[in-house]
């Protein structure tokens, strides 16, 4: 449900932002970052959204809902020369960038769950999936996709109580092509080491000096969480007292 009409706009997104981005939209996707992943040869920062996503994706198999003109579905197509440049990394340089945009345009201050969320009074506002390809030790390509949810809709009762939008928190209304053009932004400032990102990652971080639940493929266990490394890795510290760090894709947190 729209309040508004809201379209996208390539011209007005890319007027805005560095011209080392190349915009497309579409009406209507299965997932921006599938179709990224089949059209990996596009050049670096060639960017993709849609207005509507059928099967948006997140991490682990699930899936985002992306109702039509609701929310902002975009990916961005990176080809890092430097092989240090991993997935932990440009993921947590988008969440970073995510928080950035959103609190300039909305003044609403959000956190992040470590690794891929965006949250705000601990409901999930926006999502990040990054996917790769290597080849011979080298990263040929990283995609960064990410959601968020910015006019409020109807969200299917599985997600009441885990999913909001930024306009459930604040009666200002802008165009989502704004919210985009200061995502992309802030993002090239980071990725072109511009700004350094970690500073404002750790003060968003959430959950820190908690109690959380670390979930592994392989088991469930109890940490405190301490914060994060400058490689993005979560540190933490075990019942027995021991310090570890976190980084790979298949663990989750929560409280």
């Amino acid at each position: 449900m729209l309040y508004y009409v809201d379209p996208l706009n390539k011209e007005n997104i890319e007027q805005s932002c560095p011209s080392f981005y190349d915009i497309h939209i579409f009406d209507i996707l299965d997932s921006t970052n599938t179709w990224l992943q089949e059209h990996s040869k596009l050049p670096e920062g060639t960017v993709i959204l849609a207005d509507e996503q059928t099967q948006g994706r997140g991490r682990n198999g699930r899936c985002f809902h992306s109702p039509k003109g609701s929310g902002i579905y975009c990916s961005l197509l990176l080809k890092p020369q430097e092989n240090l440049l991993d997935v932990l990394e440009c993921t947590a340089m988008a969440a970073v960038a995510c928080i950035k945009a959103i609190e300039e345009q909305y003044n609403l201050t959000c956190s992040i769950k470590w690794l891929n969320d965006i949250l705000l009074d601990q409901k999930k506002l926006a999502g990040i999936l990054c996917e790769g390809k290597l080849y011979q030790n080298h990263m040929e390509y990283l995609i960064i996709g990410i959601g968020i949810n910015v006019h409020s809709f109807i969200r299917p009762k599985e997600l009441e109580s885990i999913a909001a939008s930024i306009e459930d928190y604040t009666a200002i209304k802008k165009p989502r092509n704004e919210l985009i053009a200061k995502f992309l932004t802030a993002f090239y400032s980071y990725y072109s080491k511009s700004d350094d990102f970690r500073s404002l990652y750790r003060q968003r971080l959430a959950f820190v000096q908690r109690t959380i639940q670390v979930i592994t493929p392989q088991e469930t266990y109890s940490a405190i969480l301490l914060g994060v490394d400058d490689r993005c890795r979560l540190k933490i510290q075990k019942a027995d007292g021991s310090v570890d760090y976190l980084s790979s894709g298949e663990i989750s947190i929560r409280l």
